[in-house]
């Protein structure tokens, strides 16, 4: 329609922080209405050698971004800082580094910043490189090897679908305590209909961690929204370390008929 989406939403207008934007979206979207990102006049034609993977990605789904607009949805990170490691990337499994949003190494915080994965990724991508590099091959290689990535047609279609409409609709970009809860109930079925050395079962149990995990954290701060806590208290900072074991715990009182299965990590 030409309305500008960001008016009235933030100071900064389109330039405002991602998490914010995408919640702008969101609201949109849910009362009805499509939202639009307009290229056409900047960067216009430098488009394509400008942003080759943008536009390439637009031309595949058949828009032409130099033309027309493109539609566009929100997007969640759902998680950053998450798996505790040394200053090499080293997990507490043998054999696992992990860098990146996905790590807690510190230098993420609660948002999803494009200046802190370059710096995660140049520090820290380097120093667990090495590290794996100077690894003995006991040290590198985990004591039981686990196939994540199977055959397109191991998977099971229907489960996935499941798991990502829950996350979606539970564990997006805005969240509360009775979508997390309803989220977290739907992802323990699916992992005991699935069991929890599919492929869709290991989605599951990541999602039961995340979703768990945003469910205890009642407040709102970076990326993590909470319609019921809009605000992040003053002096509340802190961060939150749980193992798998305690996140089950939590888990099975928001759904005790959805008893969760045992899960080697």
């Amino acid at each position: 329609a030409g309305h500008p989406l960001m008016d009235g939403e933030h100071p900064l207008g389109d330039l405002a922080p991602r998490d914010v934007v995408a919640r702008a979206i969101w609201r949109a979207r849910r009362a009805g209405r499509r939202v639009f990102l307009d290229l056409r006049f900047r960067p216009g034609r430098e488009l394509p050698e400008r942003f080759p993977t943008v536009h390439a990605a637009c031309v595949a789904a058949g828009i032409d971004p130099l033309h027309e607009p493109v539609p566009v949805a929100p997007a969640a990170h759902y998680h950053m800082g998450g798996v505790a490691t040394d200053l090499d990337g080293r997990s507490s499994v043998p054999g696992l580094w992990v860098v990146g949003e996905a790590a807690a190494t510190g230098l993420h915080g609660a948002n999803r910043l494009a200046s802190n994965s370059l710096l995660e990724g140049l520090v820290c991508g380097l120093r667990a490189a090495r590290a794996i590099g100077s690894a003995t091959a006991a040290a590198a290689a985990p004591r039981t090897l686990v196939e994540y990535t199977r055959a397109a047609g191991d998977d099971d279609p229907a489960a996935l679908a499941r798991l990502r409409a829950a996350m979606s609709a539970g564990v997006g970009v805005e969240r509360d305590e009775q979508g997390l809860a309803a989220a977290i109930s739907e992802l323990q079925a699916v992992r005991s209909a699935s069991g929890t050395d599919s492929a869709a079962g290991s989605a599951a149990t990541a999602g039961i961690l995340i979703a768990t995990a945003a469910w205890l954290r009642r407040e709102s701060r970076g990326g993590h929204y909470r319609r019921d806590f809009p605000l992040a208290p003053a002096g509340t900072r802190r961060r939150y370390f749980l193992t798998l074991d305690e996140i089950e715990a939590q888990a099975a009182t928001l759904a005790p008929d959805a008893a969760p299965q045992a899960v080697a990590c």
